[in-house]
């Protein structure tokens, strides 16, 4: 269904100004579609220009405050119609094809304007809300089912613990609009309500999902919607980077979006800002004692290395830097090494070994990393030479090798914390 719009109107609905409107059409663009027809009460050059909107544009804008239900609206016939008209009628087609199609459709039904604004879906809301309208229906076929046992109504309702004006409000909202009509609507306006369309929460997350990390630029991705919006909603960008145009939402309107968003989604969260590292430590459950896998020492060892949390100096070009640990421990037995070194690398990490080896003899199997330096060469023919299994942990997996990784922050915390400086 095709509706019109006067240029007033339709500058809101649009968010451009009259004046871009105007010129639009003495340009004959094809941005906008438009017709002028006669004006019954004259006027300028006799003609009314109209602009033709679809009916979810017609609804967008209703949602984002741009036009009210009060505004003056034209069908295809250039009849007057309301917003309040348009909304009831596609809900009362909903209701119609539903009821040809199934004898029991509880999700589309008919509904009234309060949950027409609200765009609910049964399936969107969560399970708490989802529960209650469940216990609500569940109590009114109860108390249906024990009345026409050959209960009387008053002797039902206390059987199910309900009074009689309630179970009369739950079966009128049921029969009107299905189980929608038992939602508690009240605080619903307000519960994670933005301004923003579907595309551009759409577009939104796949950007914070993508750029998340660290810190994230709110503002460059307000422009960058508004600038989309220019190709999906016809925008005026060019009056809106100028200052001209008022903004489709805010900066806080998006952060608002995003924080409500990820409110009951802490591990993907997590993810996007802290990586999966940081995700697995704060919620991968604990899954035993790895000392348990090994009956003796030196059946396994595992090995690692990890920046330090300091800042030293060479002795010779005094040039700060930052070391790395290089870090073995015996499974079995939790007995370990630790070397400080200028630089992870093959060289050092034999160094380690020989180290090793020399205070507690030489293990069955090491379990390391799958970096290019414990993959090398040097360091993987020495293993082959002595004889000793090397098993290569996947990416981003510390928890195959937690004994050393543990050991890093004891040395870190407890250790270099005690330093001075």
């Amino acid at each position: 269904m095709i509706y019109f719009l006067e240029t007033k109107e339709a500058a809101q609905a649009f968010s451009v100004s009259t004046g871009a409107l105007r010129l639009a059409v003495s340009r004959n663009s094809n941005k906008y579609e438009w017709l002028k027809v006669d004006n019954e009460k004259g006027g300028r050059g006799g003609k009314k220009l109209l602009f033709k909107i679809s009916k979810d544009g017609l609804l967008t804008a209703f949602n984002k405050q741009l036009i009210s239900k009060n505004t003056l609206i034209y069908d295809e016939k250039m009849q007057k119609v309301k917003l309040s008209e348009i909304i009831t009628t596609d809900n009362l087609k909903t209701a119609n094809n539903s009821l040809k199609t199934s004898n029991l459709n509880l999700t589309e039904s008919k509904m009234n304007d309060d949950l027409a604004v609200l765009n609910l879906k049964f399936e969107n809301l969560s399970d708490e809300i989802k529960n209650n309208a469940r216990e609500k229906l569940k109590a009114l076929k109860q108390v249906e089912k024990y009345i026409e046992g050959g209960l009387k109504q008053k002797r039902a309702l206390e059987i199910c613990g309900i009074s009689k004006i309630e179970i009369f409000r739950i079966r009128k909202a049921y029969k009107e609009n299905g189980i929608l009509g038992l939602i508690d609507t009240r605080g619903l306006h307000r519960k994670d309500k933005t301004k923003l369309s579907a595309w551009m929460q759409e577009y939104a997350l796949r950007e914070y999902r993508t750029f998340g990390a660290g810190g994230f630029n709110f503002t460059e991705l307000w422009w960058q919607i508004h600038k989309e919006a220019a190709t999906k909603e016809n925008y005026d960008f060019i009056g809106f980077d100028l200052g001209e145009v008022k903004p489709l939402f805010s900066v806080k309107t998006l952060q608002n979006f995003i924080k409500n968003y990820y409110k009951d989604k802490p591990l993907e969260h997590c993810i996007i800002t802290q990586g999966l590292d940081r995700a697995k430590s704060k919620f991968l459950p604990a899954q035993g004692n790895q000392r348990e896998l090994y009956d003796m020492k030196n059946m396994c060892w595992q090995i690692d290395s990890s920046p330090a949390d300091v800042i030293v100096r060479d002795d010779e070009t005094l040039e700060p830097f930052r070391p790395h640990i290089l870090s073995v421990v015996d499974v079995f037995s939790g007995m370990g090494v630790a070397t400080l070194v200028g630089k992870s690398n093959s060289l050092s990490l034999t160094r380690l070994l020989w180290k090793a080896i020399d205070k507690f003899g030489k293990p069955d199997m090491i379990k390391g990393d799958n970096g290019k330096d414990y993959l090398s060469k040097d360091f993987q023919s020495l293993l082959d030479g002595l004889n000793i299994t090397y098993d290569a942990a996947i990416a981003y997996a510390g928890e195959q090798k937690a004994l050393v990784e543990r050991r890093f922050g004891t040395l870190q915390h407890a250790g270099i914390s005690k330093m001075h400086g």
